[in-house]
């Protein structure tokens, strides 16, 4: 399958475009993260950087909890980071804003010295910019709990060796009166065999017959991919390493290419509720 036949795939929960508004946003702020990395923290810049932080803060932890309709597209523009790493960079951008409004210079560069926030920051950037932008790289060895509204209460378990918007088109062509399938929840693995066997033990207490598990509300639902992601980071099966993306940052090149990202708006599943975050330069 093609590039051209996946894009249809974003109008499915978990891949479904932000507005062009919250995508500027992201990008400003990325940007202002991007010169504070690049050029040390500026005192007078402090609270410009406390908004951009706190708007990336969001960010991870949207890729953390996997519920909202753009969360595994937005997830792929940061090379996929895996639900502890998302954990944890939403926490230490928290940290930088916090500190920021305490106007802690030490804390902030403290803060700034982790290195993997900018590379994802970066793969972003290359992703949204309005000239060539890059695809999210999506090929891997994936675990997947899918749905459909047709069949509410049950998600399926399911892997794949490559892309999950090829497993959900298969689902869909075997299954063509059941309709659009959703992402509920994804995992890339360094171990497929071993990973899917993983999930399925920590969904036993759900289980309706083989990789069908059901669940009473979006509450059990957050539950069971808790379970996944606390049992795979047990046994040391995520995979949360970046792809390589050459660098598309750099002060001249934000200068010269300043220009709105068109996208399409965003299409809202009823399980969570997108707010648009704005972000003021």
């Amino acid at each position: 399958m093609g590039i051209d036949s996946r894009l249809d795939a974003r109008t499915r929960h978990g891949f479904a475009r932000p507005t062009a508004q919250t995508t500027t946003a992201r990008r400003e702020a990325a940007r202002e993260i991007m010169r504070a990395f690049e050029d040390g923290p500026s005192l007078n810049r402090f609270p410009i950087l406390c908004d951009a932080a706190t708007l990336w803060s969001d960010v991870f932890y949207v890729i953390r909890k996997q519920t909202k309709p753009e969360w595994f597209l937005t997830s792929g523009m940061l090379s996929h980071p895996t639900p502890h790493i998302a954990r944890n960079t939403s926490k230490r951008f928290q940290q930088i804003a916090l500190s920021c409004e305490r106007r802690d210079v030490g804390k902030v560069v403290e803060l700034l010295s982790v290195r993997f926030p900018p590379t994802r920051l970066e793969n972003y950037l290359a992703c949204t910019r309005a000239r060539d932008p890059i695809e999210p790289i999506d090929d891997a060895r994936w675990v997947y709990l899918v749905r459909n509204k047709t069949e509410w209460g049950v998600v399926n378990l399911g892997e794949i060796d490559g892309c999950v918007q090829d497993a959900l088109q298969e689902l869909e062509d075997l299954n063509p009166h059941f309709g659009k399938y959703n992402l509920a929840a994804a995992w890339r693995v360094h171990d497929l065999r071993a990973g899917y066997a993983i999930a399925a033990m920590a969904l036993q207490s759900w289980f309706i017959q083989t990789d069908f598990y059901d669940f009473r509300d979006f509450d059990q639902l957050a539950e069971m991919r808790k379970k996944v992601t606390n049992a795979l980071q047990d046994y040391r099966l995520l995979d949360g390493s970046p792809s390589y993306v050459s660098s598309s940052w750099s002060p001249e090149y934000f200068r010269n290419h300043n220009s709105r990202v068109v996208v399409e708006e965003m299409e809202v599943d009823e399980e969570d509720v997108d707010a648009v975050v704005g972000f003021a330069p």
